[in-house]
C-alpha cells in the first residue's frame, strides 16, 4: 500500500515536473511557428490560403443556398405526393363504393330479370289477346267502310269518265270530217 502511494505521488510529480519545464523551455509563439512549419511542410497544399478561404466560404454560402433551395423544392413536391396519394386514395375508395353499388344492382337486376321474365311472358299473352279481339271486332267495320270506298271510287271514276267524254267530244272532230293531208310532190 505504501509502495502503491509513493508510486502514484511519484507519477504525478513528474508529470507536473514535465508541464513546467516544457511551458518554461517554448513559449506560445515558439510553439506556434514549430507546428505551423511542421504541419505545412506536410499539408500546406491541403491548408487553406486567405484567398482560397474567402472562395471556400462563398461557395459554403452558395451550398446553403443551393441546398436551402432544394430543401424546399423536395417539401413542396412532398406536398404535392401526399395531396396525390390522398387523391388517390380517396379515389380507390369511391371506386370500391362504386363497385359494391354495381355488384348490389346487379345481384338486384339478375333477380328481378327472373321475376320479370315470367311477368313479361304473361303480360305479352294478355297484350296478343287483346289486339286480337280488338282486331276481331272492327273487322267488320273495317271491310265495310273499305267497301264503301271502294264504291264510292268506283262511282266517281265513272262519273268523271262521263263528264270527260261528254266536255271533250264536241270539240275534237271525227276522223271523217277532217280534212285530208296534201303530199308533196
Amino acid at each position: 500500500m505504501i509502495k502503491d502511494s509513493v508510486a502514484l505521488i511519484a507519477v504525478e510529480i513528474s508529470k507536473e515536473v514535465i508541464k513546467t519545464l516544457s511551458g518554461k523551455l517554448l513559449t506560445e509563439s515558439q510553439i506556434q511557428s514549430v507546428s505551423k512549419h511542421v504541419v505545412g511542410k506536410y499539408f500546406a497544399d491541403l491548408l487553406p490560403t486567405p484567398e482560397n478561404e474567402a472562395k471556400a466560404e462563398e461557395r459554403i454560402d452558395s451550398a446553403r443556398i443551393h441546398i436551402t433551395e432544394a430543401s424546399n423544392i423536395i417539401s413542396s413536391l412532398q406536398g404535392d405526393l401526399e395531396r396525390q396519394a390522398d387523391q388517390l386514395e380517396f379515389l380507390a375508395k369511391e371506386i370500391d363504393q362504386k363497385k359494391q353499388i354495381a355488384e348490389r344492382y346487379a345481384v338486384l337486376a339478375q333477380t328481378n330479370q327472373d321475376a320479370f321474365s315470367a311477368f313479361k311472358t304473361e303480360m305479352e299473352e294478355t297484350l296478343r289477346q287483346e289486339l286480337n279481339s280488338q282486331n276481331e271486332k272492327g273487322k267488320t267495320i273495317r271491310r265495310t267502310v273499305s267497301f264503301v270506298s271502294w264504291l264510292i271510287a268506283l262511282v266517281a271514276g265513272a262519273f268523271l269518265g262521263a263528264w270527260f267524254q261528254i266536255q271533250l267530244e264536241p270539240k275534237v272532230q271525227s276522223p271523217k270530217n277532217q280534212p285530208k293531208p296534201q303530199i308533196l310532190r
